[in-house]
């Protein structure tokens, strides 16, 4: 993020935040969620309180778990998949 000439500059630990943030955001974009969440707690750890890094990381973990659900069922009917597949090779 850049500053306007009316704005203080960033401290050291405001610029890794900001980095963090963004590194997450890029990551979000390209539904990588689990490296978007990691560097979304990298920006947590800096200590600056900021309440749009706590909805990004409840949003990172929602998301996380909503691909594990997709995973299950797909892993489930798979599973149906190669049954029916082999049941159907014993006939």
């Amino acid at each position: 993020m850049e500053n306007n000439e009316n704005q203080k500059p960033l401290s050291p630990q405001e610029e890794k935040f900001n980095d963090f943030l963004k590194t997450g955001d890029d990551f979000s974009k390209i539904e990588i969620y689990r490296l978007a969440k990691y560097w979304y707690q990298k920006a947590l750890e800096t200590g600056i309180d900021n309440e749009l890094i706590e909805k990004r990381l409840v949003e990172a973990d929602r998301k996380i778990k909503s691909e594990l659900k997709i995973y299950k069922v797909l892993g489930i009917l798979g599973i149906l998949i190669f049954i029916t597949v082999v049941a159907a090779c014993q006939i």
